[in-house]
């Protein structure tokens, strides 16, 4: 098998299967020796922000010196993004030899009635990997909620992290916030420590966990036995947060990271605390540990800077949480510069909340679509976007509505690219990948 057969093998499984618990992917697990049951595991859960934060921590652990797994979701390069091993990608020979054996496996399971889904037979691989390459832990982020998730087949972790709480899949999480943090807590086991997003901004310029979110994170740490841990805002003493980078100071460290957007202060310190949890209960991290395992940290299509001139931002924030972060980054960079958007959204995404929080930022938005089946549609997405924003324009070809969008924004003004992870991925590789 080939890395791409790979890769066909793995998406032409189910996408989406009515959940059984974790009966398939600990069957897929057991006939591979269960191999997570031989790691330990940081488990992070969330709706924004696991990606940023899984990352970061992920470059503390590497930092002390451990070798450090990493599986994220989803990527926005290339399949390897999602299993990393001290910033490695897994070698594409690696997925091919790994899936080639869970094949056969998933064949047998499926004439027994288990069909495992793309992200199970993901999860699979991933663990596998981790396995083989002896990782001394692993920052395991979770892909849709918590309880019911595939990652979640594993044991008690050494530090459950919950980031941003906010509305997203409602048709299989909750339609409530409250609903969708029981979700997310349900990676809470066994009183093991648990560290969360801030519940308090101490004027700081982020939007803290949502109340709601705060209140059942609470309760579900008190009902499990399990130590919260926040990070504490008024420790924060901000010195910069721009195209550069975010800089600031906590309790005495100097955390200087290279990635922008204002959120990212808030993700940032909830790693650091995360790190500074494990370094009392778990592992060996200093506070040098921290600070120069944050200098390196970025994260690809999260308020991405890819070009100054014109100002060029890439985000894949498509839930109104994340839209709501990336206005509020935005703002920090407009002034009285022409803004133009570019985005694209799927059929299942409460986009209209998202229109409503990002129009008035523009002075002109355009529509594009990044995903044939899923994708809603441009011509759609303009009309109603027409109450919002004066000017409007769509093209369902992505590299026509890029081109027609960075010469609106022409080269003293901003173009932002945000919606959809398909279409920032299809971005930033063909015109942004080094």
């Amino acid at each position: 098998m080939t890395y791409d057969e790979a890769l066909e093998f793995i998406y032409s499984r189910r996408k989406f299967q009515k959940s059984s618990g974790h009966e398939r992917i600990a069957r897929l697990l057991e006939l591979n020796g269960n191999p997570h049951k031989r790691l330990r595991f940081v488990h992070v859960a969330g709706t924004n922000g696991k990606g940023s934060v899984s990352t970061a921590l992920s470059f503390i652990l590497r930092s002390a010196g451990y070798k450090t797994g990493l599986f994220t979701s989803p990527y926005v390069l290339e399949f390897g993004e999602r299993i990393q091993i001290d910033g490695n990608m897994i070698p594409k020979c690696a997925v091919a030899a790994i899936t080639s054996m869970l094949r056969e496996q998933i064949l047998t399971m499926e004439k027994e009635g288990l069909y495992p889904t793309v992200f199970e037979v993901i999860t699979a691989l991933a663990m596998i990997h981790f396995d083989d390459m002896n990782c001394d832990v692993v920052v395991l982020e979770a892909g849709i909620g918590g309880k019911r998730d595939s990652t979640n087949v594993i044991g008690t972790p050494d530090l459950a992290v919950i980031t941003s709480v906010s509305l997203d899949h409602t048709d299989v999480l909750g339609k409530t916030v409250e609903e969708i943090a029981k979700e997310k807590c349900g990676i809470i086991k066994g009183g093991c420590p648990v560290v969360s997003y801030p519940f308090e901004n101490g004027g700081h310029p982020f939007t803290p966990q949502n109340p709601d979110a705060a209140r059942i994170i609470k309760e579900e740490c008190a009902a499990r036995g399990s130590t919260l841990y926040l990070p504490d805002a008024d420790e924060i003493s901000l010195i910069s947060c721009d195209l550069y980078g975010t800089q600031f100071y906590y309790e005495g460290m100097h955390i200087d990271s290279t990635a922008c957007g204002n959120f990212q202060i808030a993700n940032l310190a909830t790693a650091v605390k995360a790190a500074q949890v494990l370094g009392k209960t778990s592992f060996m991290i200093s506070e040098t540990d921290i600070e120069s395992g944050i200098i390196p940290f970025s994260i690809p299509g999260r308020f991405e800077c890819v070009s100054r001139e014109p100002l060029i931002f890439l985000d894949a924030g498509h839930n109104e949480g994340a839209i709501r972060e990336l206005k509020q980054s935005l703002t920090e960079y407009s002034n009285d510069k022409k803004t133009v958007a570019l985005c694209a959204f799927m059929k299942d995404k409460d986009y209209s909340h998202c229109l409503e929080s990002l129009a008035p930022l523009c002075d002109e938005i355009g529509f594009t679509l990044a995903d044939a089946q899923r994708g809603e549609s441009p011509e759609l997405l303009s009309q109603k976007a027409k109450d919002l924003c004066e000017k409007t324009f769509f093209s369902a070809d992505i590299d026509e509505a890029f081109l027609r969008a960075k010469e609106k924004s022409g080269k003293d003004g901003i173009l932002l690219v945000c919606g959809s992870f398909y279409l920032v991925s299809e971005i930033r590789n063909k015109y942004f990948a080094s």
